[in-house]
């Protein structure tokens, strides 16, 4: 929250002003470097990559780096930073930097560069304590290397520094070199830099201080020339640049390099892999099976990513083998090969496409996602920080300004009350960008008498920040791997839990070809072990991934619309469909998944295909040739990978282009792009011989559901686990209710409807009590008991409170209890209304209502069970 720019606006800025060359520095970190040198290659501007690092002290240099060696040392410089400073003030030891000071080119800084503060606090012969400082840096980093910066911006004195400057560092023997700080990218903008400034002040209560000059703005050449009267300096700063060949390695993959056993190749033992495990999967063979395996494995081998599926089969691996669950979700279903290696779905059963996951037209790095059971994916990521060290980091995310949030920092950072604020933002949409607000104004009714009508300065300030970022956090699940040290690519820094973090996000992580790992929490999966494991003590071994689908009792429960706590199927709209539906066969669930959905929803899809699926409507095709594509949805366009086999089959498209034009038109490209794809759709229609019409028609059609259509691989991997979750409740429904109710928050519904749901079928369940309650659900005599923690003023520290005092010997009566156990009234009342002290001597004993009392235990949860 200081710069007013985006790095793309940079680059083009900087091409219209006539600049051959741009750096980009930003302070302690590297945050905008991929988009800055993807976008100065997209316009043909030599991008030069560094940083504003800050030293021990708070002084500042400027390091630019001259070639990928240069690269990684800054990155180690930035994260060295990170470690020592406090959080929000970075600072790297002046002892590092020679360590890491080989190919990097050093500027002394602007106003924040030791070497500006020697000279404006010195007077005569005290310059030579800024000559000493000259000297140091040129034995760190070499003669050639350091360059004394000097900046002519407007403000007060700087003329006048400028030439002392200049002069101190001629008599140094230290070249000059001519820089302006970019803080805006027009004179105008000043005003928004300083709202940012005082935003961070103001909301953030950090030590910053806004320019100001409006001078801060990218000048021209020219305009260079006429504030520094160096020639050496401007004529300098083109030969740093010409020096600096650090350029990010863009559009190009970069998988980890897997250890594999000497005298093997990566891609030798992934197909071993493979068909060792086709014998056991697929018995008998056939050549479909076998030609499918084949050429999955020949893509991935030309692709050179057998290290990365070898990657994934090692984590799946680890995980089993402590019995954590864990899925693949997303389009990484489709492929035979990840079936091969981690189980799940069957892609040629259910006509899953390899080409949605990949295809010859893509070439960013593939994506995997894996959902984890939620209370131990923490372990997958502990496995792969130990396992690669110093390769292994969490993806960041980047927080940009939305409307509400950039109305609400900005009226703090202009002095506005807490009052007036929640009242200019009462009806602003949460989801509004802030450039967008002036429209929404116009467009809708609740903001039509807004007082953000009279707000012309707050508006134009919103706009101007609209999109920046504002803040850098952990990815949800997003870790990346790197061939080789991770520095080659990214500093690192770390979250408040300790965890290490790259500075770019995941579009830069994609960008730059790397492993990004989609390591994501399910809590289903974590409801699921928990009842296998219930299920163990009891002599019942449930293998979940092995149950077939093709269970009489499974559909029948799931017929009954009895889904409450079933995967993806409790909420009341989708226990409707499925009423209307019927399910029969495991294809119907994968379409259930996929129709209740807002684009199939509101693209009236869900009539037609439940009407055909009942034998209600009759089933027909937009084209006869569309049959084949079509059968197993009625006619519908139901999936993705539908128009993906339109496309290819209908109008001869490859399955990269048919895959680059999905993605472009349900991205809504623009008109340029659709019409691209409009005419080499039908040019490829026309070649097999439909009619213009009839082409025309078939591209309207594809156009049409581009939107709505739903990744079908997706839908069947979760399909799956609704099945195993349907499965656990029609024949285990104990067990079931038991993961549920154990995995906290696990579907649409509060504790206590589960509770009432297990009542119902007669299940038993039992009130907390301080001689029987854990800090779990229990299972106790064929029922559930609910536990301490469950009570409304017991949390964690006073139910392990009860729990170790418990392990001297049970409580024998109230008396005991009161005795033995220091707790606040409140939480002493709470165990006596809850039932917790029921049958102890001189107790009250609580009657068993129904789960519904929400002033004994938190929301959601009922106090009393019946026994």
């Amino acid at each position: 929250m200081y710069g007013t720019f985006l790095p793309e606006d940079l680059v083009v800025q900087a091409r219209e002003a006539g600049f051959s060359a741009v750096a980009i520095t930003d302070k302690n970190g590297v945050y905008g470097a991929v988009r800055f040198c993807a976008a100065a290659e997209k316009h043909g501007i030599h991008a030069v990559v560094g940083v504003q690092l800050t030293i021990e002290e708070r002084d500042d240099l400027v390091l630019l780096a001259k070639s990928p060696q240069g690269y990684a040392n800054l990155c180690r410089l930035i994260t060295l930073a990170h470690e020592h400073g406090p959080r929000d003030l970075p600072a790297c030891p002046e002892d590092f930097l020679a360590q890491h000071s080989q190919d990097l080119v050093c500027l002394t800084g602007g106003k924040d560069g030791r070497f500006y503060k020697l000279v404006e606090g010195a007077e005569g012969s005290q310059y030579r304590r800024a000559c000493g400082w000259l000297w140091r840096l040129q034995e760190i980093f070499g003669k050639e290397n350091v360059y004394a910066e000097i900046q002519n911006t407007g403000e007060v004195y700087d003329a006048r520094l400028m030439h002392i400057m200049a002069g101190v560092a001629r008599q140094a023997g230290v070249p000059l070199v001519a820089a302006n700080d970019v803080v805006f990218l027009a004179p105008d903008d000043l005003p928004v830099h300083q709202a940012l400034v005082n935003m961070q002040t103001q909301v953030h209560h950090r030590v910053c201080h806004a320019r100001e000059s409006r001078e801060y703005f990218l000048k021209s050449p020219e305009a260079m020339a006429r504030v520094i009267p160096y020639p050496e300096a401007l004529e300098n700063a083109g030969i740093i640049a010409r020096q600096c060949q650090a350029m990010l390695p863009l559009g190009q993959s970069h998988p980890p390099v897997f250890p594999v056993p000497p005298g093997i190749s990566q891609d030798l033992a992934l197909a071993k892999i493979c068909y060792k495990n086709l014998a056991k999967r697929f018995n008998p063979l056939d050549l479909r099976v076998l030609g499918r395996l084949e050429k999955e494995l020949g893509h991935i081998r030309r692709r050179g990513l057998s290290g990365y599926f070898l990657l994934v089969k090692e984590i799946h691996a680890f995980a089993t083998e402590r019995r954590i669950r864990g899925t693949v979700r997303g389009s990484a279903a489709g492929s035979l090969v990840l079936h091969l290696l981690l189980g799940g779905v069957d892609p040629l059963e259910h006509g899953l496409l390899f080409e949605r996951f990949l295809n010859n037209g893509r070439l960013d790095m593939p994506d995997v996602d894996m959902d984890f059971d939620s209370l131990r994916r923490d372990e997958i990521f502990e496995y792969l920080m130990e396992k690669y060290p110093n390769q292994a980091a969490m993806v960041a995310t980047v927080s940009t300004f939305r409307a509400r949030g950039a109305l609400r920092s900005l009226g703090r950072a202009l002095g506005y009350s807490y009052e007036k604020i929640d009242r200019l933002t009462q009806f602003v949409p949460h989801f509004l960008r802030s450039n967008d607000i002036r429209k929404a104004i116009e467009r809708m009714p609740e903001l039509a008498d807004s007082p953000l009508l009279q707000e012309d300065e707050l508006l134009w300030l919103a706009e101007k920040i609209s999109g920046l970022p504002h803040n850098l956090s952990v990815h949800l699940g997003g870790m990346v791997l790197t061939p080789g040290e991770i520095f080659n690519w990214s500093p690192l820094q770390t979250s408040r839990k300790g965890i290490p973090v790259v500075q770019f996000d995941k579009d830069d992580v994609e960008a730059l070809g790397l492993v990004k790992l989609d390591i994501l929490g399910l809590r289903m999966h974590s409801a699921l072990q928990a009842g296998v494991e219930l299920l163990k003590k009891k002599n019942i071994r449930l293998r979940l991934d092995e149950v077939p689908l093709d269970d009489p009792a499974t559909f029948r429960l799931l017929r009954t619309t009895d889904s409450v706590g079933i995967f993806q199927v409790e909420s009341p709209g989708q226990r409707q469909l499925l009423g209307r539906l019927q399910p029969r066969h495991f294809q119907d669930i994968i379409a259930e998944i996929s129709l209740f959905r807002p684009g199939p929803m509101s693209g009236a899809m869900v009539e037609p295909y439940v009407l055909r699926r009942n034998g209600k409507q009759a089933v027909t095709y937009p084209h006869p040739d569309l049959e084949p594509i079509l059968k197993s949805t009625f006619g519908v366009v139901l999936f993705q990978e539908q128009i993906l086999e339109i496309a290819h089959d209908i109008a001869g498209l490859s399955y990269g282009e048919a895959d680059r034009m999905r993605r472009s038109l349900s991205k809504k490209a623009p008109r340029a792009v659709f019409q691209e794809m409009e005419a080499a759709f039908i040019k490829g229609c026309l070649k097999n011989g439909y009619d213009n019409p009839t082409s025309q028609a078939l591209f309207d059609l594809v156009a049409s559901f581009m939107g709505y259509g739903f990744c079908k691989a997706h839908a069947a991997s979760f399909a799956h686990i609704t099945y195993q979750s349907a499965y656990m409740k029609a024949h285990y429904p104990l067990a079931f209710y038991f993961g549920i109710l154990n995995a906290e928050h696990v579907g649409s519904y509060p504790h206590s409807v589960i509770l009432n749901e297990a009542r119902r079928i007669g299940i038993p369940v039992f009130s907390p009590h301080v001689n029987h309650s854990t800090g779990k659900y229990t299972e106790e005599n064929g029922g559930i008991r609910i536990p301490l923690i469950r009570i409304k003023n017991i949390g964690p520290k006073y139910c392990d409170k009860i729990l170790l005092e418990r392990e001297r010997g049970l409580f024998e009566s109230a008396e005991d209890f009161a005795r033995r156990m220091t707790l606040p009234w409140a939480a002493r009342i709470s165990l006596e209304k809850a039932g917790a002290l029921n049958g102890l001597e001189g107790a009250w004993d609580v009657p068993p209502p129904m789960f519904r009392d929400p002033v004994v235990t938190s929301p959601g949860l009922s106090p009393h069970a019946a026994r």
